[in-house]
């Protein structure tokens, strides 16, 4: 991050807030923080004379345009933004996928052709949901699992010109999202550090906490009773 352009969506999350005191520590050249009300955001910008904050709804082809017209460079885009309606399948909302997919797109899009120019970096912040769904979760799953899905497609893309793109895949982190969730969370601070480290090693899939280090060792190794035991979710629902 030494000397480089950040930029970093969901700013004023529990996670992103985080992402912004790491990485002042690592001296980069600027960050531009971002979040759909700006205001949420003053404290942010008191942290150093190196952020700027900027208004940015990932689901506003307009609100994009106008953030890009203004970030003249960038080296390393942090795709934070996301939600969950904690809806299941058939309930009829798409927020998740506008959100965590169509908006995470669009926004990488816009911004790729000043990546490209850098070299640039993308970090997708995904979930392990998205490589196994827990039906309670449904849309939640879905969106994040088409976004694991356009990260691999992705970092081929970037490879043609020697950029990289990690995907961040972990469990339930102790924020306002996964609040309601009865899972084991792991502090945001915990999960911000051993993204900089796989980062610095390369490691482009990163399983950043107990949770999602065991669910991916379930998928290896006993994928048909993790299945069963997710399906489970909706009759404990009921």
């Amino acid at each position: 991050m030494k000397n480089k352009i950040v930029l970093i969506t969901g700013a004023n999350g529990g996670l992103g807030r985080i992402f912004v005191k790491n990485i002042l520590d690592l001296n980069p050249k600027k960050i531009y923080c971002t979040a759909r009300d700006i205001n949420s955001l003053d404290e942010i910008k008191k942290l150093s004379n190196t952020i700027e904050v900027l208004p940015l709804d990932i689901t506003d082809i307009n609100s994009i345009t106008n953030v890009v017209s203004k970030v003249d460079k960038l080296d390393i885009l942090i795709n934070n933004a996301g939600v969950n309606s904690n809806k299941g399948i058939f309930d009829n909302t798409f927020l998740d996928m506008e959100v965590n997919f169509k908006g995470t797109v669009n926004l990488t899009e816009a911004f790729f052709e000043k990546l490209k120019a850098s070299s640039g970096k993308v970090i997708n912040i995904s979930s392990i949901l998205a490589l196994v769904n827990l039906p309670i979760l449904s849309s939640y799953c879905v969106s994040k699992s088409a976004l694991h899905s356009f990260t691999e497609a992705l970092r081929a893309e970037f490879k043609l010109f020697s950029g990289e793109v990690y995907e961040v895949l972990p469990g339930p982190i102790e924020t306002k999202m996964a609040e309601s969730s009865p899972m084991p969370k792991t502090k945001p601070q915990e999960i911000v550090d051993a993204i900089l480290l796989a980062i610095e090693n390369q490691e482009y899939e990163i399983y950043p906490d107990n949770f999602s280090q065991n669910i991916i060792s379930m998928l290896k190794n006993n994928p048909e009773q993790l299945k069963k035991d997710f399906a489970s979710s909706l009759e404990e629902k009921r």
